[in-house]
């Protein structure tokens, strides 16, 4: 396909150059595909090696990779992390980035995107969560933006693999993103739940061991 786009892209009708749009649009659809799969492969199948880690230099490191599309769209976000987290980092930073990519996606188009990023620590005891254990602390980091939000009843729907809640026509992706999170936050024997309302913004909340 790159060699015809290279040689002989210019030589088709127009129709021709419509279908060959096509082909080159589907092919990328499945390289994002495929990669978005050996990467939920990898979240499954990694080794965990824990590092305590400043959440600050996590976001860090993010908003520099994501800098412009974060630029392009004016968005901003703000931190308030209370300490350290043990996590993995790699994984962690592809959380992340899979979060904000998320808002970024399902942002309003006439309000600029405002994601808010917070952690504290909150006792097992307190957070009467059932797959997670009472006889240790968490670091509960919230993930909030202020985008379109979704429907309260999709709730869980939204982390399945392929599960999109809007039509292919209005907002890309492979659907596997949010599958992804969820994936890293069990391998920190942790616990991600979200809340949304339509057009109310959504907020992510994760919970792993402290």
């Amino acid at each position: 396909a790159n060699l015809i786009m290279s040689n002989e892209y210019a030589n088709l009708t127009d129709d021709g150059k419509t279908k060959f749009d096509r082909i080159l649009y589907a092919c990328n659809r499945m390289r994002e595909l495929i990669n978005s799969l050996l990467t939920f492969s990898r979240a499954t199948l990694v080794d965990r090696r824990y590092e305590t880690v400043d959440l600050d230099t996590i976001i860090k490191d993010v908003k520099e990779a994501l800098h412009e599309n974060l630029n392009d769209i004016g968005a901003t976000i703000t931190t308030d992390f209370h300490d350290t987290a043990k996590i993995i980092p790699f994984q962690f930073v592809q959380l992340m980035e899979n979060l904000i990519h998320n808002a970024i996606k399902f942002a309003k188009t006439d309000t600029p995107l405002e994601i808010t990023i917070k952690s504290r620590l909150v006792n097992g005891p307190d957070l009467q969560i059932e797959n997670l254990s009472t006889a240790v602390n968490y670091c509960h980091i919230s993930f909030g933006d202020n985008g379109i939000g979704f429907e309260p009843q999709h709730s869980e729907k939204i982390f399945g693999v392929f599960q999109k809640l809007h039509g292919r026509d209005l907002y890309e992706g492979t659907g596997i993103g949010l599958a992804i999170v969820k994936k890293i936050v069990e391998n920190h024997n942790g616990h991600i739940n979200a809340i949304g309302e339509p057009m109310q913004g959504a907020t992510f909340n994760i919970y792993i061991p402290y």
